[in-house]
């Protein structure tokens, strides 16, 4: 034997022992109870070098420690055996268990008394599913229930509430066991002052953020909301809402708003790309709190091939700043599409109001210049233009929902008594529409429609007419490729619109997936449609910051049929 190979298995025999692992075997209970023995079982902690004294005691009170970690699952009558071998480099013991019948409950007792009997949010703890006679006993959940009706109470308000009984009696020879909670809640108390801890905002801007009225009932879910309201408005950075039940008095509860200020002024690049529009570049800024009164500005220039624009918007806050706002606008933009270009000035007045939580309203008054070109000709427009708009937004997820729709409408029209060198009233809806498949697809529809009614269609700008055909539209097509066309076969924009569409997607691997979708609508005078047809596939990578969408699309109905690249990137909704 050479002394290389000597040395080589002298090494593999040294280390070998290092592979015999120290084993508790438990049989005989579910997993639950088995990963609650070795919790408790000592034993199970020791190391194969452990002592032999130390393993033996370990081993001599083994069986009275997986009694004790079975009891809260309700067995008290077990039975249990136990081996153990000692090796000469590891220890190996077994653990038979036989838990027998679980005690069942016998008598439940659980009962509200004071203020707090009558209040209907208790109703579901009084009638608590797993604690009903006849139902195995858990000792979690009897700890379970204790501390939701003390968390209950904290949260509506009934600071003095104390448990009169809070007993679990076991008979373990009769296999029953009751249990007996009685609250005793006390009053509810009502809030108290709402003291803020702020000087950069005025206090009634803070105030309807919080919404909280002195006297009320006390309720943390109010304060939860306004919290949130608090978190979301943008103007804070830092925000303490503390009931301060220490000092209650009088049955009131006063609360105390430590709020610090958010970054005032913010800076935002962005790039992206679309088919329709190519790559683009975005610079914006924000001055998110003017002034006491919660004031904002916002200014954000975008370019593209087809779009370059500068906006700029001037915020305040009305009655509610949490849903009512007043905005004034400017912009300018430049667009160049294959069938127009345009050349746009426009001034604006907007009223928001939010109507509830998913739907909000828009009125509105825009002053436009237009100097556009559609097909060979050219013309200007000035449109002094009211509006009303409404759109509703519902999603189980802000990212990838599984359900969700969003759906909206807009009403304006001029004519030249306002001032307008052109007459129109037009009505638009859009709705959206996802539903999962199964637990790994998804069913997604849109649809739009328009309807105008005006007096030349020679002065309505490219804003005003329809057009269909793009990423958003009909896929296959290039943006605002269809619709009426000229003597000379340009697309020259129309009356009315009408598309929908249908799309399928499935989970492929990971975050991809893949999909197949249908489109088909057009723009049109009149009511002959003579609608177009797109198909095809898509491929979709749920980004951590929203969907990148990839498709070829194939114009069935076109005469020189070519497949069309898509690229999207933006909200489902």
């Amino acid at each position: 034997m050479s002394i290389h190979y000597a040395s080589r298995l002298a090494l593999t025999l040294m280390l070998l022992p290092s592979f015999v692992a120290a084993e508790l075997t438990i049989t005989g209970v579910e997993p639950e109870l088995e990963r609650n023995i070795r919790v408790y079982v000592a034993l199970a902690d020791e190391p194969c070098d452990a002592g032999e004294w130390l393993v033996r005691r370990r081993y001599r009170v083994m069986q009275k420690e997986a009694r004790k970690a079975i009891e809260p699952f309700g067995f008290y009558e077990p039975d249990i055996s136990s081996t153990l071998t000692l090796g000469e480099t590891c220890w190996q013991a077994t653990l038979t268990v036989d838990p027998g019948e679980p005690v069942r409950l016998h008598e439940v007792d659980i009962a509200i008394h004071g203020a707090a009997a009558t209040d209907a949010a208790f109703d579901n703890l009084r009638q608590s599913a797993s604690l009903t006679p006849g139902a195995p006993l858990r000792h979690a959940e009897y700890d379970r229930l204790k501390r939701a009706l003390q968390v209950r109470a904290a949260d509506r308000g009934y600071v003095d509430a104390v448990f009169a009984e809070s007993r679990l009696d076991i008979w373990p020879e009769r296999g029953q066991a009751d249990i007996t909670l009685h609250l005793e809640s006390g009053p509810r108390y009502r809030v108290g002052e709402v003291v803020q801890e702020q000087t950069f905002l005025e206090p009634s801007i803070v105030s309807a953020y919080i919404d909280i009225e002195t006297g009320a009932y006390y309720d943390s879910q109010d304060l939860a909301r306004a919290y949130r309201d608090l978190s979301n408005s943008g103007y804070f950075g830092r925000i303490e809402l503390v009931p301060d039940v220490g000092n209650a008095r009088d049955g009131q509860i006063p609360i105390r708003v430590s709020l610090q200020p958010a970054n005032r002024i913010e800076y935002t690049i962005g790039v992206g790309a679309s088919t329709d529009m190519g790559p683009r570049f975005r610079l914006g800024f924000r001055n998110n709190r003017i002034n006491a009164k919660g004031n904002r500005f916002r200014a954000d220039l975008g370019l593209s091939p087809v779009l370059q624009g500068l906006t700029a918007e001037f915020r305040r806050p009305l009655t509610d700043p949490r849903s009512d706002w007043m905005s004034y606008t400017g912009a300018v933009s430049r667009e160049a599409t294959d069938s127009y270009d345009n050349d746009t000035a426009r001034l604006g007045l907007r009223r928001t109001k939010r109507l509830s939580t998913s739907w909000i309203r828009t009125l509105s008054l825009d002053v436009s210049y237009e100097s556009f070109t559609i097909g060979t000709e050219s013309n200007d427009s000035l449109l002094v233009l009211p509006a009303i708009g409404f759109d509703h937004k519902y999603a189980d997820k802000d990212l990838y929902p599984n359900r969700g729709r969003r759906v909206g409408a807009e009403f304006r029209g001029t004519d030249e008594y306002l001032g307008s060198n052109t007459s129109f009233v037009q009505a638009t809806a859009w709705a959206r529409w996802i539903r999962a498949v199964g637990p790994r697809g998804r069913l997604l529809a849109r649809g739009m429609i328009g309807i105008t009614a005006r007096s030349e269609l020679n002065e309505l700008p490219p804003s005003v007419r329809f057009f269909a055909g793009g990423d958003e539209s009909v896929r296959g097509y290039d943006l605002d490729s269809l619709g009426p066309k000229d003597v000379d076969g340009n697309v020259i924009g129309g009356d009315n619109l009408l598309t929908a569409s249908i799309e399928y997607e499935r989970l492929l691997k990971g975050r991809f997936y893949g999909a197949v979708f249908v489109d088909a609508g057009n723009a049109f005078d009149g009511v002959k449609i003579n609608p177009e047809v797109g198909t095809g596939l898509g491929l979709i990578w749920r980004s951590p910051v929203g969907p990148i969408k990839l498709y070829l699309a194939y114009p069935v109905t076109d005469d020189d049929p070519g497949v069309r690249v898509h690229l999207r990137l933006g909200a489902d909704l």
